[in-house]
């Protein structure tokens, strides 16, 4: 895996807000997480964010395009751009770990590191309420679920971390899923990386 920077926390709905002009996330607050994205949302936003900050696009797409799955098989990525993208499932998961040897990240005790079904009050919590992992990354395993860019098949896309709604064992570091690229939901969420 080649260098990368990864934000130390989800993307929270102020920074999406900001950029996109729009939050449909369901709980409310800025330093939330945002949720309610799909996996084509992440991808609008991180070329949008680059752009605001005068960085490369890292994804090329057509325009237009017949629906969201359609679209989806189509984004390209440019590696050698420097702006923000999701990570890979590879690039997602040394990050979870962060150097230790835990279930979860930053703990054996998920409580300690992440909210999830039996402490969230059934709500998405503020960014960083919780113990960071040995990287100083918040919130990996629990409060939203995280996209990555790598494919499941054809139009299912990896999303790693637990959530706020989530058991105990689906939070743990090892755990994954997957989901169609246009579903949105309140406990989808995504983190940004950029190439170092």
């Amino acid at each position: 895996t080649k260098g990368f920077y990864m934000r130390l926390y989800p993307c929270t709905q102020g920074l999406y807000e900001a950029v996109m002009g729009e939050n449909s996330s369901n709980f409310d607050g800025a330093m939330r997480p945002v949720e309610q994205v799909s996996w084509c949302d992440a991808v609008l936003f991180c070329n949008k964010l680059s752009e605001q900050e005068g960085l490369q696009h890292v994804y090329n797409f057509p325009t237009p395009f017949a629906n969201d799955d359609d679209w989806s098989k189509r984004v390209t990525i440019n590696r050698k751009a420097n702006g923000y993208r999701l990570p890979t499932e590879a690039e997602w998961e040394y990050a979870a770990w962060g150097g230790e040897k835990f279930q979860f990240a930053g703990s054996d005790q998920l409580s300690e590191v992440g909210w999830y079904e039996d402490n969230s009050q059934g709500i998405a919590h503020p960014v960083c309420e919780k113990k960071e992992n040995g990287y100083t990354l918040c919130d990996m395993s629990g409060n939203v679920t995280e996209w990555c860019f790598d494919a499941y098949e054809s139009n299912l896309r990896i999303l790693r971390g637990g959530s706020w709604c989530r058991h105990a064992d689906n939070c743990e570091v090892s755990n994954r899923y997957w989901f169609f690229v246009a579903l949105r939901d309140c406990y989808m969420g995504l983190r940004l990386v950029r190439n170092a």
